[in-house]
């Protein structure tokens, strides 16, 4: 099965962290955990997620929303972050995700209720943390789908056939 990586793609709101608006996005969606967001006081940040034509036409199995974090010290031994990943309507999964000193990714459970691939086009993703010291340097949503059977999606690149033939 195959899968794709959606990151944040705009920024919503956000409130009570260290960086706001663009700077906040840029670091929480860049792909490199040596940037983050920490928050000063209670926080909230609201984020619209990026479209992939990987699954266009495809069957979606399930998403998993992740955040890679950590606290900022062993004096904030542990945070949680809550977790709401929504769409144009409705509030679809909300999860809890604890964090240590330690950094790790941590994960919502699979949802996978009537996705299609514009369903997870709307999505949005919501995070709220009380306790102040939380360390969020990632986060994104894994698409698991399905490519239908007799349809070959080339997003990108080339194909080389260097002997044999294709019949379709």
């Amino acid at each position: 099965m195959p899968t794709v990586i959606i990151r944040p793609e705009a920024i919503g709101s956000d409130s009570g962290f260290d960086q706001t608006g663009t700077n906040l996005l840029q670091r929480i969606n860049d792909n490199n955990t040596s940037t983050f967001i920490t928050n000063i006081s209670s926080a909230s940040f609201d984020v619209l997620i990026e479209n992939s034509s990987a699954y266009s036409g495809a069957t979606i199995n399930n998403v998993i929303v992740s955040v890679i974090g950590n606290t900022v010290n062993e004096k904030v031994s542990s945070a949680s972050l809550v977790v709401e990943l929504r769409d144009t309507s409705s509030l679809l999964q909300t999860s809890t995700l604890n964090f240590t000193p330690t950094e790790s990714t941590q994960s919502g459970a699979a949802y996978s209720t009537s996705l299609t691939p514009s369903v997870v086009d709307s999505f949005t993703v919501n995070g709220t943390v009380q306790t102040v010291g939380l360390i969020i340097k990632e986060v994104f949503i894994t698409v698991n789908y399905s490519v239908s059977k007799g349809r070959i999606i080339l997003p990108s690149g080339k194909i080389t056939l260097s002997s044999g033939r294709i019949t379709l």
